[in-house]
């Protein structure tokens, strides 16, 4: 999963190195489509999965940056968390 979460990581930083430093281009205008597609579906995510996110633990601000960062990939360490976490209180 922390591989995942770093090649996440590097594809914003690349989209968002060719967004500003190729103003006015057709690449630049590409990337900040893609960037904001993701953003638009990944606040999706925040506001679909919130009950999720109340429920894993640790702080749900922390999960909620990360959700709307790495999406579904983290809903499945949060799943682990909150089966972890309920077979320990058990």
């Amino acid at each position: 999963m922390i591989a995942i979460k770093l090649f996440a990581l590097i594809l914003y930083s690349f989209l968002a190195y060719v967004a500003i430093t190729r103003p006015l281009t057709l690449e630049a205008n590409l990337c900040t489509g893609i960037l904001v597609a993701l953003a638009i579906a990944h606040a999706v995510e925040c506001v679909l999965f919130r009950k999720t996110i109340a429920e894993a633990p640790g702080h749900p601000a922390w999960h909620t940056l990360n959700v709307f960062l790495f999406g579904v990939f983290h809903m499945f360490l949060m799943k682990e968390a909150i089966l972890s976490h309920g077979e320990r209180a058990a």
